[in-house]
């Protein structure tokens, strides 16, 4: 099993929703987070990225940010209470383009996304959660979430 963060309190809902349901059959689970390749996103505007070249080399150096593995860690602690281990893993590049290549790459039989995150990915992960319903092989659990308000 997929399931997506992208370290929004939605998304640890979802996760944590999904851990509810499926606590009875002790899946392996690995929880996915991507994050932009800066270097990558820049290389289209030639001229931005020669101005910010060697903020991007830094970023690179100093490897996956802190608020990342612990959004991850967090939804280890999530699914530990549902008896659930969970591999982590990090990807980077375009949400919806890299959850397809995990989900193509790996060995899963279903993907747990949340319906929205925060703040400008509030917008983004919809639309991230509609494409990948759509070009997914396997099937997508989407978990929305309305503030205040669990499915239990």
């Amino acid at each position: 099993m997929l399931m997506c963060t992208d370290g929004s309190r939605f998304a640890e809902e979802a996760i944590e929703q999904a851990g509810y349901l499926l606590k009875h059959i002790n899946p392996e689970v690995t929880i996915l987070r991507v994050i932009p390749n800066f270097e990558e996103e820049y290389r289209e505007y030639n001229e931005y990225f020669e101005v910010f070249r060697d903020d991007i080399h830094r970023l690179r150096k100093l490897g996956t940010p802190k608020a990342v593995t612990r959004s991850l860690e967090a939804g280890v602690k999530i699914l530990e209470k549902y008896g659930i281990k969970a591999n982590t893993k990090v990807r980077k590049g375009r949400a919806a383009d890299e959850i397809i290549k995990e989900i193509e790459e790996g060995d899963y039989n279903l993907v747990v996304l949340a319906s929205y995150g925060k703040g400008i990915s509030k917008f983004m992960l919809g639309s991230v959660s509609r494409e990948v319903v759509h070009r997914s092989e396997i099937p997508v659990l989407v978990i929305k979430s309305k503030e205040g308000r669990t499915m239990f």
